[in-house]
């Protein structure tokens, strides 16, 4: 399901740097990231988690391409190797079928899924600091900061596939329009609703954190998981202005998080 709309029907190009789909009227390079957040993680191939405890990572399921109990993570430098993986129960992979013709099936089926799991490693992260969840259910309307390293492009033009094999890291902003059960959604505005900075998730962007901040303290509030899509798959380009996509609500899923940890 990696960014799973767009990795089954997205064409490769080739084409310039960047990652997070941009605003066309704003300079790209207003969108690198200065710093690497602490608590952003890269995964092994492509996507992010999240480190919410000295030893724990959330991250989308469907990231989780193998078995990597016994595999090593870098994390700011330092290799860490991981003790346990665990899915969520309703972490669901479509059917190829759900794949061709309209959207709407694919769409139905992928808001029935719980696409998150836990990474649990061996040992304690001790020279970064963990991020707390958010578990207050008020998302709706909040500004959001998010990161990732996947595909860029711009809202005029849509996002470029290839480009996210260059990995640059980049933030954007945007506003949650939609909060509802597990899930929390985004659009990609051009017009005076449009933040200075205003992005979207691009390819290989799965697992980058949304962030919300309250009284200058950080926290986890979603998970970039997949792209929404009106009509036929064939005719789908990702990236332009008016597009949506959905994320983990991490406020769903806190009394989960919480409990696998703490039995485990």
């Amino acid at each position: 399901m990696r960014k799973i709309i767009l990795s089954f029907i997205i064409a490769s190009f080739s084409l310039p740097c960047f990652s997070i789909v941009t605003r066309h009227d704003i300079p790209q390079e207003k969108y690198l990231a200065k710093n690497v957040p602490e608590y952003l993680v890269d995964m092994p191939g492509e996507g992010h988690g999240v480190l919410i405890k000295p030893n724990w990572i959330v991250t989308v399921a469907h990231l989780i391409f193998s078995d990597y109990t016994g595999k090593e993570m870098l994390i700011h430098g330092q290799k860490f190797k991981i003790e346990k993986v665990i899915l969520h129960n309703d972490a669901k992979k479509p059917d190829s079928a759900l794949f061709k013709g309209d959207a709407k099936p694919l769409m139905d089926f992928m808001k029935t899924t719980s696409d998150i799991a836990l990474i649990k490693l061996a040992e304690n992260v001790s020279h970064v600091k963990p991020i707390p969840l958010y578990v207050n259910r008020d998302e709706l309307g909040r500004e959001i900061t998010a990161f990732g390293r996947g595909s860029t492009g711009n809202g005029k033009n849509g996002s470029i596939f290839e480009t996210k094999r260059q990995k640059v890291l980049r933030t954007m902003s945007n506003r949650i329009e939609v909060a509802e059960g597990n899930w929390l959604s985004i659009t990609l505005d051009h017009d005076n609703k449009a933040l200075a900075l205003e992005g979207i998730d691009g390819s290989g962007d799965s697992g980058g954190p949304l962030i919300i901040s309250d009284d200058g303290k950080q926290y986890l509030a979603g998970l970039f998981s997949w792209d929404y899509v009106e009509g036929d798959l064939k005719s789908f380009k990702h990236g332009l202005y008016g597009g949506k996509s959905y994320q983990i609500r991490i406020s769903s899923y806190a009394n989960w998080i919480n409990q696998k940890i703490k039995s485990n």
